[in-house]
């Protein structure tokens, strides 16, 4: 009914303490959404001190182009797929929003459901927090760790505060949940803060994200059939058993009121 295209849902991944998976998880669901999920979408790496998903693209890029093989295989899986790989963009956290608003404007033949953001390891100074409060939606993974939970908290509660007080900010929610979760111990630390977020009236997924090093397979050393962390191919339906991460794609599917492929298919 309705000509106009809506604007793209911008959901951002950020997390106060480096080396909880923030990137990673970005990567990952991102490709499991536009691959198997056919949710367009494209990714602005803001994260320049690491750049991970842009250089995780240009590793794979050296990769597939360096093995016959794996050409063939890459060339067959976008032609089953009717479509390309999804683009990528960095930026530095300031000139996020413009890039992301330029590339939609330039490329205006796109549907674009979903922009994602991978922000920077920390989310503490004012142009981060300016970041945040431009999102629709954050997703900030948290471990078992008190140091970081203490600063993830508060950096959530602040977004949380500001954004309802704030007119003008676009932020809905920001979304927490448990990652690299050890499941062979009962952890006290996890049980006693969610208690605490609950009480704090935050959002917290209740599913986890469980610990295995399956999260750090590549293309370059596992191929097509191992890779798990990768921005051409979602991980094997095999290999994410027992990970939550399906849980977790189902959860931001439903919480964003994202169209999936069965909806798509069906407009």
């Amino acid at each position: 009914m309705e000509n106009k295209q809506q604007r793209p849902i911008f959901l951002g991944f950020s997390s106060q303490k480096g080396g909880v998976g923030k990137s990673t998880l970005a990567e990952i669901v991102s490709s499991i959404l536009y691959y198997e999920q056919s949710i367009n979408l494209f990714v602005v790496d803001c994260d320049l001190s690491q750049d991970s998903f842009y250089k995780l693209r240009e590793r794979e890029k050296s990769v597939i182009q360096g093995s016959e093989e794996l050409s063939k295989s890459m060339q067959a899986f976008f032609q089953h797929l009717g479509k390309k790989a999804y683009r990528i963009y960095k930026s530095s956290p300031k000139e996020a929003v413009k890039t992301a608003q330029s590339k939609i404007d330039a490329i205006s033949n796109e549907k674009y459901q979903l922009v994602v953001f991978d922000f920077p390891g920390h989310a503490g100074t004012t142009e981060l927090m300016e970041l945040s409060l431009q999102m629709d939606y954050i997703l900030s993974p948290l471990e078992a760790d008190i140091q970081s939970l203490v600063s993830c908290m508060a950096y959530a509660k602040t977004i949380t505060d500001i954004g309802v007080s704030m007119s003008d900010s676009r932020i809905k929610d920001i979304i927490l949940f448990w990652n690299k979760v050890d499941r062979r111990v009962r952890n006290v630390i996890i049980d006693e803060y969610t208690k605490l977020i609950q009480g704090h009236e935050l959002t917290l997924l209740p599913s986890y994200v469980y610990a295995t090093h399956r999260f750090s397979h590549e293309l370059s050393t596992y191929g097509l059939r191992g890779v798990f962390r990768s921005t051409y191919q979602p991980p094997a339906k095999g290999l994410r058993t027992g990970t939550g991460l399906d849980e977790l794609v189902s959860e931001i599917i439903q919480r964003l009121k994202l169209k999936t492929k069965t909806e798509n298919g069906n407009d």
